[in-house]
């Protein structure tokens, strides 16, 4: 089981000198691949994906003792770039024909450190993280703040410099040994994820709405911010004092805003959990949204709304936070779950956020019907719900509680 952490930290010229050399690390591999095929005799490499077996530890050799980085920095860059080829196969098996192999150079990079190269000292000031830099190079120093939790630092598998709109921080990875405990129960819960409800819950009996009211004006004020920010710097001149002011204001602003938004995915998702395992679910089966963006086109803003929609976000919450405790997760196809009645399976699109059947009448919360329907099209059920069906109850989110509300329909 994997934990990742993040630490800001203050801003240092070395920083983006070491970013600056794993970005040379990648422009190197870019250029030994060409060489590389250019002596086997590939031409066409490039386009049909092959080189030989021995190509990773070649380039390793050729690598080795070239850059002023650890040995395993090193070889994490060239992981990551041999991943991208991978990853460019698997785009050219699928029929994509806009994929690309991995071509552009590049100015800066994260640079990582396994745990090989971490190490844990304690000065005047308080503990401090030494990261090695390889043989016969000065280590790298960084204080840590009182409040970073030494308790775990055994786990620590690696830490990673980034630089995130203007910041500096560190991303530590913990390992655990995967225990996960024994779910006393056998219900199986459908979510179906909204742009206006976040998610929208059904286990065969209740029906739990998560208000999406609070964390789509956060959304809204990051646009509206955004775009003060840009009318300001569009007036001064490129890298001026004053440009250079607004633009690490309007960082610092954005990412005060971004911080909001993931800490209330994060309580929305947490409380989900707890509402599963006091429920005794074993298994969350979640609507698949895979290239919804590019199925859909409603005008500017409404495309603005769904470009910003963070489903694959929250299905990634879901999906770490419930298999800790011990749930299986599942992704189910939704196609027509909010448009198929669970009465009389009569398709019918509606243009409200409620459901009203011209059928048979069923009327119900539209999210609600979309989440019985994916929980109905895991189980292979065909056997029509309730015509008159518990009222949906409601999650709404504030900036400093969470509560139940009813829902009216």
């Amino acid at each position: 089981m994997v934990r990742t952490k993040k630490l800001r930290i203050p801003p240092k010229h070395i920083y983006s000198e070491i970013n600056a050399t794993s970005a040379d690390v990648w422009n190197t591999c870019l250029v030994l691949m060409d060489f590389y095929q250019y002596q086997r005799g590939y031409p066409h490499a490039h386009n049909r994906f092959y080189f030989g077996k021995d190509c990773p530890q070649w380039m390793q050799k050729k690598l080795a003792k070239r850059f002023p980085l650890h040995s395993h920095s090193v070889l994490a860059v060239m992981k990551r770039y041999f991943a991208a080829w991978r990853s460019y196969s698997t785009h050219k098996r699928n029929g994509n024909t806009d994929a690309r192999p991995p071509h552009k150079r590049k100015s800066f990079m994260t640079t990582r450190w396994n745990y090989t190269a971490i190490r844990f000292d304690k000065t005047l000031l308080g503990n401090s993280l030494s990261l090695a830099m390889g043989r016969g190079r000065k280590r790298l120093d960084i204080l840590l703040p009182t409040s970073f939790d030494m308790s775990c630092a055994d786990q620590i598998a690696t830490v990673d410099l980034v630089h995130e709109y203007g910041e500096w921080t560190l991303h530590f990875t913990y390992r655990f040994d995967d225990e996960r405990p024994d779910v006393s129960g056998d219900g199986v819960l459908a979510v179906d994820i909204g742009e206006i409800h976040p998610m929208v819950t059904h286990d065969g009996e209740e029906t739990l709405i998560f208000n999406g009211r609070y964390i789509r004006s956060l959304y809204q004020l990051r646009n509206k911010v955004n775009a003060q920010f840009q009318h300001l710097i569009s007036r001064t001149t490129r890298f001026s004092r004053r440009y250079r002011k607004l633009v690490q204001r309007k960082w610092k602003t954005l990412n005060r805003l971004d911080r909001q938004i993931a800490d209330c995915l994060h309580k929305a998702t947490a409380k989900l959990r707890d509402v599963c395992v006091r429920r005794g679910i074993a298994t969350v089966v979640i609507g698949d949204l895979k290239g919804i963006r590019k199925r859909m086109n409603y005008g500017k803003k409404a495309n603005q709304k769904l470009h910003q929609w963070a489903f694959s976000r929250i299905a990634w919450l879901l999906d770490y936070k419930l298999k800790a405790v011990g749930i299986k997760v599942v992704s189910q196809d939704e196609a027509y779950t909010s448009q198929s009645c669970p009465a009389c399976c009569h398709r019918y699109k509606p243009r409200h956020r409620n459901y009203h059947c011209k059928e048979c009448g069923f009327t119900f919360h539209r999210d609600g019907v979309g989440a019985i329907n994916i929980r109905k099209k895991y189980l292979g059920q065909v056997v029509p719900v309730a015509a008159a069906m518990i009222p949906p109850r409601g999650i709404r989110q504030t900036p400093r509680l969470t509560q139940c509300v009813s829902q009216t329909r």
